[in-house]
């Protein structure tokens, strides 16, 4: 292609003296060219931007859609939770404004009758992210055996929502609390360190104790069925609940009333041998054993109720 250029030329009287120092200007048309196409391509450049912009705002209008409608029909239920608590999917749940470890905001949990949160779905990870602004502690530890992560309710982890290079602890970082950034992604942390944290609990509503079978704000069933211990627990669970986990001395001396020989709780020693835990995780510290009990090396791993003094 020729180059092609328009030049402005200084014209000279036909009796004047040749100027030793002017210097022709022109402008060249190729230079025009390349800065038009720089233009041209950040302009379309922004235009990609701008339209995949629009597409991340179009995914993020339709997940709050969908999240708000969980959110209406969790509400329309005939579900009532305590004043300073929150209703979602059949739960409710606190979210205290204080810091505490772990440890002890699981104790403030529990003394609420409620758990750290345990989350098993999309939607409750995703509520989690709704109404948490500060690093949160969960029901999510592995205190019983490094790496092996396990929720307060017992049950394994599974659907896992850990941040970018997380868990990065090889022994020290048992607890896990959700982060601040936008997933609300999960980080393992010292348990001893100070979090706030959020409590989940799920009321019975429209359900009542039958007489006598009501104790500390907690329902009790004796069945009349005999089963081994695993299909004991699978029942309770099932029914919503859970074996029995004997708290305080007032626990055992209700259940006195409501037992009789051969009836099985909550504590058991199959993770490892001659450690006992309740089925909820934590460690046997009230105990009631009979005369040389336990006696097992090695095979008797749950533990039931004697009628001799309601001892195990």
């Amino acid at each position: 292609m020729e180059e092609m250029y328009a030049s402005l030329k200084y014209v000279k009287p036909d009796n004047s003296t040749p100027s030793t120092n002017h210097t022709d200007h022109f402008i060249s048309g190729s230079d025009s060219a390349e800065q038009l196409s720089a233009i041209t391509n950040q302009l379309s450049s922004m235009t990609e931007e701008r339209d995949l912009l629009q597409v991340k705002l179009t995914e993020k209008a339709t997940e709050l859609e969908r999240l708000q409608s969980l959110f209406n029909q969790s509400v329309s239920k005939n579900e009532t939770c305590p004043v300073g608590w929150s209703s979602f999917s059949h739960s409710c749940y606190h979210l205290p404004e204080s810091f505490r470890s772990w440890d002890a905001a699981r104790k403030d949990c529990r003394d609420r009758g409620a758990d750290l949160m345990v989350i098993d779905s999309a939607e409750k990870q995703t509520f989690l992210s709704m109404i948490t602004t500060k690093e949160t502690w969960i029901g999510l530890n592995d205190k019983e055996q490094e790496g092996t992560w396990k929720w307060v309710d017992g049950t394994p982890l599974t659907l896992m929502y850990w941040g970018k290079s997380q868990p990065n602890n090889g022994g020290e970082q048992d607890c896990v609390y959700v982060r601040t950034d936008e997933g609300r992604f999960w980080n393992d942390h010292y348990c001893s360190s100070s979090h706030q944290w959020i409590c989940e609990n799920t009321p019975n509503h429209n359900k009542t104790c039958p007489v006598g079978w009501s104790f500390n704000h907690s329902c009790y069933l004796v069945s009349k069925n005999s089963a081994s211990w695993d299909a004991a627990r699978k029942d309770c669970r099932d029914r919503g609940a859970d074996l029995v986990v004997i708290n305080s001395p007032e626990e055992k001396n209700f259940l006195s009333t409501i037992t009789t020989e051969g009836v099985w709780i909550g504590l058991n020693d199959k993770e490892e041998e001659g450690t006992w835990k309740w089925v909820d995780g934590t460690p046997l510290t009230l105990m009631y054993w009979a005369t040389e009990q336990p006696n097992n090396g090695g095979e008797e791993d749950c533990v039931s109720v004697r009628s001799e003094k309601n001892t195990w």
